[in-house]
């Protein structure tokens, strides 16, 4: 199985944020990483969150979301959307869903299992599209019943190869303003499975790799940062 995978684009009509970042240039950038999927007969593409960004009213917003998820679709490649930070700071969960199509929970294809998990919470369990503009991005919690979904999918005996695919970290080596609050204890429940093969992150800019017990910690560079594009392709 072969998935196209990127992450931070937050594409929006502004030119440079952050002083780095050129959100413009991401519409050509995923329209490039798409066709080079299409190319490569990729199964599914996934962008690992902060997809878009803020263009200034919430409906220049919407327009462009629109505009980039139909362009997007144009390939005929099926994706997912993880909500990374930027997507919860612009859109209610119900919105995003309705232009951009949402990562399930979990999904089995052939002898892989994907599990998707969504680590949108502040650390005392609330979801984050209550707080849309209000949100510590420093913040970042995988809830209970998620952790307890992950090790019962990962117990059962047709999971075989698990990859796990988050917008926040898990890896402790980045920088800590990036790692999700209980990562050790959603790690423990990764190498105690036996059965994850790899971790797709994005979330910290730079990018970084990792192996831990055994298992590769992906974090993929960030798509909207400078001009030169960053995308992958996974075979798993």
């Amino acid at each position: 199985m072969k998935i196209g995978l990127f992450t931070d684009p937050h594409y929006c009509t502004k030119d440079v944020t952050c002083r780095t970042r050129r959100p413009l240039l991401s519409y050509g950038k995923i329209r490039e990483a798409m066709q080079a999927f299409a190319d490569a007969e990729v199964d599914l593409v996934i962008c690992l969150g902060d997809l878009v960004d803020e263009c200034g009213t919430e409906e220049e917003n919407t327009a462009e979301i629109v505009r980039l998820t139909e362009m997007m679709r144009s390939f005929g490649v099926p994706f997912f959307s993880l909500m990374g930070n930027h997507d919860y700071e612009n859109f209610r969960h119900k919105e995003f869903c309705r232009y951009a199509n949402p990562a399930p929970g979990m999904m089995r294809c052939g002898d892989s299992t994907l599990i998707f998990l969504d680590a949108n919470y502040s650390s005392e369990g609330i979801h984050r599209v209550y707080k849309r503009h209000e949100i510590d991005w420093t913040d970042a919690y995988v809830p209970r019943n998620q952790s307890r979904n992950l090790a019962e999918i990962l117990a059962q005996p047709e999971t075989v190869s698990a990859y796990v695919f988050l917008h926040q970290n898990l890896d402790p080596d980045v920088e800590k303003r990036h790692i999700v609050r209980n990562a050790a204890e959603i790690r423990e429940i990764i190498r105690a499975s036996g059965k994850v093969r790899a971790v797709y992150q994005g979330h910290y800019h730079p990018g970084h790799e990792n192996v831990i017990n055994g298992i590769p910690y992906h974090t993929l560079p960030a798509m909207c940062e400078g001009e030169e594009n960053r995308y992958f392709i996974a075979e798993l």
